[in-house]
């Protein structure tokens, strides 16, 4: 599992990407209690929010994978913090702090969200920013901090949680301060003993 890690509570979520794009109910089920761990943990949030990403938020929606998890986790010992079903525009609103799917929908909401959000910093500095008189300079630098404050090199990385060790994925267009970061993330992953506490978290099993 490698969950995004720029984003805070107040308006987006943590997508459970999940390294395997076969994943089986009970590895997106992991996918859940690890994402949680490292929600309270690494981003300070008490009760994490767990939903599923799904094309609809009632139940019976989705693949069969879908199906599955989501009756696995409504019976779970994470119920309690199971939201059930988010549908995609979910991750940006805030509905919930850990959302997990397979491998390979979650490189697709990646690469996509990526995307968007270079295309969107990209218009706005040409169509509102390049019109601007006497305000240029100083929305210049607001635009820069917001950039900033979800660029890649700032967060080193996302780790890859399920493995026995620490590992941070970085981007492929990582520079220096990106490594850098990525090896301040590493220090801080263990120094909270999260590996222990997700391995204690899984033996306990399924059921509440």
């Amino acid at each position: 599992m490698s969950p995004t890690s720029p984003f805070r509570r107040s308006s987006q979520s943590h997508v459970g990407v999940g390294a395997n794009p076969a994943a089986r109910p009970e590895h997106l089920y992991q996918y859940a209690v690890m994402g949680a761990i490292y929600a309270r943990n690494i981003l300070g949030i008490e009760e994490p929010r767990v939903g599923l990403i799904n094309i609809g938020s009632e139940d019976g929606k989705g693949t069969d994978l879908c199906r599955e998890t989501h009756a696995i986790l409504q019976h779970s010992r994470l119920k309690e913090h199971y939201i059930g079903n988010v549908e995609g525009r979910g991750l940006y609103q805030g509905e919930a702090d850990v959302l997990i799917c397979e491998g390979f929908v979650g490189n697709v909401v990646l690469k996509v969200s990526e995307g968007i959000a270079e295309y969107f910093l990209r218009t706005f500095q040409h169509e509102v920013i390049g019109r601007l008189d006497q305000e240029r300079e100083m929305a210049g630098r607001m635009l820069g901090d917001l950039a900033r404050r979800y660029q890649y090199h700032e967060h080193g990385g996302a780790p890859l949680l399920g493995i026995d060790g620490i590992c941070i994925i970085c981007h492929g267009s990582s520079n220096a301060r990106s490594i850098t970061n990525a090896f301040r993330a590493a220090m801080t992953f263990n120094h909270r003993h999260i590996n222990a506490q997700i391995v204690e978290e899984l033996a306990v099993g399924v059921e509440a």
